[in-house]
């Protein structure tokens, strides 16, 4: 049939107006962002309409999911030849070992040559480091310090050291209880089972007494004298300065209590110093390095999570598009203008720590660069070592062994603190054990290249 003159044209004008819209949304390209359900991750997800805006050839879609379960989510998708997700969210741990093994995009040079692209703290950026390649562009970064009460301190004329040893923690800890009658002299630690729950904490302690994960021909080293003497002194510092089943106590638990003012220091996080700023104790509180002992080789930790891009991605181009505007000055601007600046993601860029408005905020800016600044990834103890990391050993099968040795831990100290009787020797001597299978069979894998991680 053969339509009127008027009608085609009528038709002809509304095919011309409509095909355009629908022709560029079907031309939009799509990117999968996979990531973590936490504050920083919503203020990004409510913020990519910017990039949207001013990238109308991008839509994005989210997957959030809990962190246990985005690891292992990630562990599988990059192993696929056409990956479901366009940008993960890693850590320092997998991200360098994942661009080793082929399944990561390294970041573009065309990102890194930028202006902003030489504004990232160096010691985060070499985290993310294999070879001569980056393998994510990082969006939050941290170290650890001491956090303590100065208006306690002062009341009983006590100072604590710029940088302070653990002995003289355990001795202003001890003076503390003396002076003020057992009012006061407790110590908030890590003691929850975990890779990146009391062993970060414990790992650093043991690189502080002079020990090391591995000997440079990968023999394990926790029967050493290192680590009976870092175990004894933890022991004995939680059952005399620490709180009650501190075993159950990881980082969201001690943050509580240190906000609380249920303890006088707390060694942890440098990210913490956000959530302490808006305590009521924020004005007493004070900072110093994270404590030493024979060494501060490796005596406080670095950690960050960044963007990578899967080496599948049929949107690579897109997705570093994606990941250079959520890790940009420009990003920072936007979370300081609709949330505030004590929202901007730290540890990244030394602009953050030069911005004015940042550092009248936040007391705590200049301790934190400092701890980032002075930590060595390639160097975390003061004898040599085989390995990249400090808190964690940079192989694929150290979540398996982290989380074993930091159960082991937490044995001890609930049998400890609750008064039962601990043999250091033999625990470590099983922990050792089983650290040694576990890197036997790592090494076994990567010998055959099996990628069973």
């Amino acid at each position: 049939m053969i339509l009127p003159t008027p009608v085609r044209t009528s038709l002809l004008r509304v095919l011309f107006l409509t095909v355009p819209l629908f022709s560029f949304k079907a031309l939009a390209q799509e990117i999968v962002v996979a990531t973590v359900g936490n504050a920083d991750m919503l203020n990004m997800q409510q913020l990519s309409e910017y990039f949207v805006r001013e990238n109308p050839d991008i839509t994005i879609s989210w997957e959030v999911v809990d962190e246990s379960v985005l690891r292992l989510m990630q562990s599988r998708d990059s192993k696929r030849a056409d990956p479901r997700y366009d940008v993960y969210t890693l850590g320092l741990l997998e991200a360098p070992l994942w661009g080793k093994n082929g399944r990561l995009a390294p970041v573009p040079e065309s990102i890194l040559s930028t202006v902003e692209g030489t504004d990232w703290i160096p010691e985060i950026m070499e985290g993310f480091r294999h070879g001569d390649h980056y393998f994510a562009l990082p969006f939050y970064g941290e170290s650890s310090m001491t956090y303590y009460r100065r208006d306690v301190f002062n009341r009983y004329d006590l100072t604590m050291p710029a940088a302070p040893s653990w002995a003289q923690i355990e001795s202003l800890l001890s003076e503390l209880k003396i002076r003020s009658n057992d009012q006061a002299g407790v110590i908030c630690l890590r003691g929850k089972a975990g890779w990146g729950e009391n062993m970060a904490l414990f790992s650093t302690l043991v690189n502080a007494f002079g020990g090391r994960w591995f000997d440079e021909q990968w023999g394990t080293t926790l029967t050493e004298e290192p680590w009976h003497r870092a175990v004894d002194f933890y022991l004995e510092l939680m059952a005399n300065y620490g709180l009650p089943d501190a075993w159950l106590n990881g980082y969201s638990e001690n943050l509580a209590a240190f906000r609380s003012g249920d303890c006088d220091v707390w060694v942890d996080s440098t990210a913490a110093g956000g959530s302490i700023a808006t305590a009521d104790i924020y004005p007493h509180v004070g900072y110093a390095r994270a404590p030493t002992q024979v060494t501060d080789r490796g005596s406080n930790w670095l950690w960050s999570w960044g963007f990578a891009v899967p080496s599948g991605s049929r949107a690579q181009e897109a997705a570093w598009r994606f990941v250079q505007w959520a890790t940009s000055n420009d990003y920072h601007r936007l979370v300081e203008e609709h949330y505030g600046i004590a929202q901007v993601p730290p540890g990244t860029r030394r602009s953050l720590y030069r911005n004015s408005a940042y550092q009248q905020y936040a007391r705590f800016s200049d301790p934190t660069i400092d701890a980032i600044r002075t930590t060595d990834f390639d160097q975390p103890s003061a004898q040599p070592v085989p390995y990249r990391g400090i808190q964690f050993v940079q192989t694929e099968e150290f979540q398996q062994i982290g989380n074993y040795v930091g159960k082991v831990l937490a044995e001890l100290l609930e049998s400890r603190l609750t008064n039962q009787g601990v043999d250091i020797p033999r625990e470590l001597t099983r922990a050792s054990d089983f650290v040694r299978a576990s890197h036997n069979v790592g090494d076994y894998l990567r010998e055959h290249d099996i990628d069973a991680f």
